[in-house]
């Protein structure tokens, strides 16, 4: 076991969470195939469920990893923070499986309980989780925030700028769930309330959360500047306060609500990601004028691909997107696949899996480790979501002019799309290559040293 780990035995029982994150995210890419084969197969079905039923697994598979991931990475880094140990850290391994167990459930649920029972499945969008399983993971999470509350009131030190936004993302994302819980007559209200959970968990409380993990990511691995780290992050803090809730108005177009939310949330929901990467990139120029050897190199590939992900597929490909003049003739079309496929992954997915190459190992005892398998399952997933983007943005286009503009029947340009959506599920397949590499890697990093075979 390594010092920090010897130091704060709480950490090495952040392992499984990192652990299961990564296996999750492979079991959502394999759902990503299945839906891949669906969509091209059409009207013959070969599969035993339907197309919707893999999608609304698709989206909450990626939510419960994403939760893993984030909770785990809170735990790991405020240790050091505050100066002591997680205070309740039995309660790390009891969150940890009462939220697998529910996402167990939502999965169980969704395959065979959708239309039949609203408290097993609720069926809205994005939020189909059933109501009893929205109750289980709110209360999961109220104890995270409880426990890491009771730690930094136990520490000695000063709570660092960072990690008080890591918390604050934590203490966010149990308030913005919420709202998806209330029951609205009317649809509007529904629909109003619903992209309170959808996009203020996506683009506030865990864009705090992204903020705070790489800033601390940043400062244990390079030498610099925590001032410079600081200001960025308070700019970023700043926009998503501003831009995040201002921002939300790129939902309201199509559901009722007034028309100036349509320039408003257009230009305002671009500029969240702009301070990350202006911090990533200082902190990596630091690091070339200093000429500092990085020994976890896997880490920083992942770090500076969260950078650039949010900059590119959250911040430019959701501004070209979400503005009022070109969403009339995009909303709705692959062009939205292919910015859901660049901006999430894109900063989640490395974030997550950045942080997964710092946590793993270190409880295992290993302040080194090989390499080249980190790096090829993230060149893979450059390389496989490259490609799913690209294909994705191209069948927009075509969708869009034939759809939209000349006004072709829906399921005929569909017909023309077969080939695009073919070359997804190229990138599908590259991707799901990557992430196994990366798993394997996990799963070996994670055995105690002089176990595993490199």
């Amino acid at each position: 076991m390594s010092e920090a780990a010897m130091e704060y035995p709480s950490r090495a029982r952040t392992k499984k969470y990192f652990t299961g994150a990564v296996l999750l995210f492979v079991f959502q890419l394999i759902l990503g195939i299945l839906m891949g084969i669906e969509f091209v197969s059409r009207d013959v079905s070969l599969l035993p469920f339907t197309f919707d039923i893999y999608k609304s697994l698709h989206l909450n598979v990626m939510i419960l990893w994403l939760l893993l991931g984030f909770v785990g990475g809170v735990y790991y880094l405020l240790p050091a923070e505050v100066g002591r140990d997680i205070r309740y850290p039995k309660l790390i391994d009891v969150q940890f499986w009462f939220m697998l167990l529910a996402g167990i459930g939502i999965i169980v649920s969704e395959l065979f309980f959708t239309g039949r029972n609203w408290w097993l499945v609720e069926g809205r969008e994005y939020v189909e989780a059933g109501r009893f399983w929205d109750i289980l993971l709110t209360l999961g999470l109220l104890t995270v925030v409880l426990n890491i509350v009771a730690t930094v009131l136990g520490g000695k030190r000063k709570m660092s700028a960072p990690m008080l936004v890591l918390c604050w993302g934590a203490v966010g994302s149990v308030l913005m769930y919420v709202p998806g819980e209330i029951w609205f007559n009317s649809l509007v209200a529904a629909e109003y309330f619903r992209w309170w959970v959808v996009h203020y968990w996506v683009e506030a409380t865990f864009e705090l959360i992204a903020a705070g993990v790489m800033a601390l990511v940043l400062l244990s691995m390079t030498d610099v500047r925590r001032k410079m780290i600081e200001k960025y992050l308070a700019i970023e803090v700043a926009l998503i306060l501003l831009t995040g809730i201002i921002g939300q108005g790129h939902h309201y177009y199509w559901i009722g609500t007034p028309g100036f939310w349509l320039f408003l949330g257009g230009l305002f929901s671009a500029l969240e990601p702009v301070p990350l990467f202006l911090m990533v990139w200082s902190a990596y120029k630091d690091l070339k004028e200093n000429k500092k050897p990085v020994a976890n190199s896997v880490a920083l590939y992942m770090i500076i691909g969260a950078s650039l992900g949010n900059l590119l597929g959250a911040g430019v490909w959701g501004f070209i997107h979400t503005l009022p003049q070109v969403n009339f003739f995009t909303h709705g079309t692959q062009v939205t696949a292919s910015h859901a496929h660049f901006a999430t992954p894109g900063t989640y997915l490395f974030l997550v899996l950045g942080m997964a190459y710092i946590a793993v190992p270190a409880p295992s005892g290993r302040t080194t480790f090989p390499q080249s398998r980190g790096k090829l399952g993230f060149w893979l997933l450059v390389l496989g979501f490259l490609n799913m983007i690209i294909a994705l943005l191209a069948a927009g286009i075509v969708q869009v002019y034939l759809q939209r503009i000349q006004g072709v029947s829906f399921m005929d340009v569909q017909n023309m799309l077969l080939p695009f959506y073919g070359w997804r599920m190229i990138g599908g397949a590259i991707v799901l290559a990557g992430g196994l590499v990366i798993a394997f890697d996990m799963l070996m990093l994670g055995r105690n040293k002089g176990q595993d075979i490199d």
